[in-house]
């Protein structure tokens, strides 16, 4: 199990989670009974490398030389087998597991809860890694949870007064919103030429909105762009309290219902309502069938959180930073800067093969002066950012995190080798006090009025 292994190494490990070929895709499984549906809303997953509870239908997705296991969200991906060694390693007789006809078949399919309680000390960085891993692993995911526009527009209740979903597309689901929902206000992040692709007028659409006295906001946020998402999601939930303090009941929407709409409202019930990100998380994808961009809030909230600090963050490390050097192969490379005791405990960098060397290090959000010992000559690197510090030294210089604004500008990202992953995790009581501070500082920077930053 992953909390097992997480226990007994010690460092860190990437791990990628896929699901593996299936004749069916996954979100069509035929619902048999609560446990089905616990194990389809990802709230009861099963993690293991043992392949030999698998079914026979299914392959692993890859002949690479790695250890490839698989997590499953259904108990028909097992077969009697796997249950009856899973179910020895939880001291379970197999007896137990089999049905009144005999049939091998498991009586219940929990065989272990990550619970909320065990994942509390647990972090996880979202970030880089390999991007021809990334892209077949989308490839492989491409079927599993698709948007269909021929369905129209498809919408889940998430609290008394939002709902999110799918684009509106007729003049007929704004009636529907407005008759059936009671909704009065629209927020709307699909972009202009996002439906002109789709074929829908938005005139139409904002000329049916007034005409049944629905408030349509649109603000663009760009589609499958998670810095763009990160940047524009202050503003989004600024807006979104702005229209619930109003007693809207708001229809939060973009093209497929599946990202930027619930990420708003997820980051919404993160930051106003002091609710974890993993709970908040887990309370809209169990009710709305999405994908938000869960490292984009992490990223957001970091930003949101630095708003109402002053340059440094006072708390435990934000993100992780893998600094990368290009050199040559028997050269002895460390790292030096302001994060290693002021300069006078270097680390030393890890030979990754060819002029690749890594150091690794967890920081706090915040400003950093950095340089490398090659070979006991002090370098900085040319591939990543430098500036002169007030000696007229120049160093290499990385800055983690930015400050949220209702404001955002359209900044090109600095090209830098190194990389930088956002630290999901439990916030500190002291954090949680600046985040519902800062968020509520970016709400009243929108006017109530105009619903634009003031």
């Amino acid at each position: 199990m992953i909390m097992r292994m997480m226990k007994e190494k010690s460092g860190t490990c990437s791990l990628v989670l896929e699901r593996p070929f299936s004749p069916f895709p996954v979100h069509r499984l035929f619902l048999m009974n609560d446990l089905d549906i616990l194990f389809n809303r990802g709230r009861v997953p099963l993690a293991t490398w043992n392949k030999n509870i698998l079914t026979s239908n299914l392959r692993c997705s890859t002949d690479g030389g790695s250890n490839s296991g698989f997590v499953t969200f259904s108990s028909k991906y097992v077969n009697p087998r796997g249950w009856k060694i899973l179910s020895d390693q939880n001291k379970t007789s197999y007896q137990q597991m089999l049905k009144n006809n005999g049939h091998a078949v498991p009586l219940s399919p929990l065989v272990t809860i990550f619970s909320d309680e065990e994942s509390a000390a647990g972090e996880w960085a979202h970030g880089s890694f390999p991007l021809d891993e990334y892209v077949m692993a989308l490839d492989r995911a491409s079927g599993e949870l698709y948007y269909n526009h021929s369905l129209g527009m498809r919408y889940s209740k998430i609290t008394e007064q939002i709902y999110v979903g799918s684009c509106i597309q007729a003049e007929a689901d704004v009636e529907s919103l407005a008759t059936t929902a009671g909704i009065t206000a629209v927020l709307n992040f699909q972009s202009g030429t996002e439906a002109e692709n789709w074929g829908i007028s938005s005139k139409v659409i904002n000329e049916t909105c007034q005409r049944c006295n629905i408030l349509m906001i649109n603000y663009p946020i760009r589609e499958v762009d998670s810095f763009d998402t990160r940047k524009k999601l202050p503003f989004c939930v600024g807006l979104l309290l702005r229209l619930l303090k109003k007693n809207h009941r708001v229809y939060v929407t973009c093209t497929t219902g599946f990202d930027r709409s619930p990420a708003c409202v997820i980051a919404y019930l993160h930051w106003m309502t002091d609710t974890s990100l993993h709970a908040a998380y887990n309370f809209v994808t169990g009710l709305h069938s999405c994908k938000p961009d869960r490292a984009a809030i992490a990223w957001a909230t970091w930003d949101l959180i630095a708003r109402v600090e002053s340059g440094r963050h006072d708390g435990p490390a934000t993100h992780a930073v893998t600094f990368v050097w290009n050199g040559h192969e028997g050269e002895d490379v460390y790292l030096v800067g302001d994060f290693t005791g002021n300069w006078k405990e270097p680390i030393k960098a890890v030979h990754k093969g060819g002029p690749r060397f890594e150091v690794e290090v967890r920081l706090p959000q915040g400003k950093y002066y950095y340089k490398y010992v090659v070979s006991e000559q002090w370098r900085h690197s040319s591939s990543s950012p430098t500036e002169r510090d007030e000696r007229g030294n120049v160093n290499n210089v990385i800055v983690i995190g930015d400050i949220a604004s209702v404001r955002p500008s359209a900044q090109q990202q600095k090209k830098d080798a190194n990389i930088v992953k956002v630290i999901e995790r439990p916030l500190t009581e002291n954090e949680r006090f600046m985040l519902a501070k800062a968020a509520r500082c970016v709400a009243f920077s929108v006017c109530p009025i105009k619903l634009a930053p003031k």
